[in-house]
């Protein structure tokens, strides 16, 4: 425990002298052979396809079907939330869930977010399967609640979204030192 080495790595990189000045900590001497062997695995490196780029192109699709997903869960009758009972207010949680993770993968592409994306979308076919299962519409009283095909249409999109979702995540670029799952 008391170990010199594990102190060296805690320690900070300036040191400061019994005068109060400060130097800082020479760097590591490292071979050169070490050094000359670094040069490849980084040209290696700058050359390898990133497979961020997939990603990339899936993220504006999925944003999108969450959009539409949220808007069709938006609730018509927004103005009177006093009449409301607890259960109409599903539909706009799941706008609000819906909306606000299509406008953060829009702007941001982490695995988080993915993630997060890949949750909300299988809680929203799971919902509207347990709905279906037990006589209850997530859509009553949203925009999407008159029109038939509105249902059916939210259920696809969230599948889609959770599929995609989980490709992004699979194909994300490892990071140094990580062995490759690719096979």
């Amino acid at each position: 425990m008391n170990d010199p080495s594990t102190f060296a790595a805690t320690e900070p990189d300036d040191r400061e002298e019994p005068d109060g000045s400060r130097h800082p900590a020479p760097a590591p001497a490292r071979p050169q052979e070490e050094a000359e062997a670094d040069v490849p695995l980084r040209a290696a490196a700058a050359h390898r396809p990133r497979s961020g780029a997939l990603r990339h192109v899936l993220r504006r699709p999925v944003a999108a079907a969450l959009l539409f997903c949220g808007a069709l869960h938006l609730p018509v009758e927004a103005a009177a939330p006093a009449l409301m009972t607890p259960a109409d207010f599903l539909p706009l949680l799941v706008a609000v869930v819906c909306l606000g993770l299509g406008v953060v993968l829009a702007v941001r592409d982490t695995p988080v977010v993915w993630r997060s994306v890949a949750v909300a979308a299988l809680g929203l076919v799971t919902l509207h399967v347990w709905g279906g299962v037990a006589l209850f519409d997530p859509l009553e009283g949203a925009v999407g609640g008159p029109f038939p095909w509105a249902g059916i249409t939210v259920v696809l999109s969230a599948a889609a979204c959770a599929v995609l979702a989980g490709v992004a995540l699979m194909n994300r670029p490892a990071r140094a030192g990580e062995p490759s799952h690719r096979a």
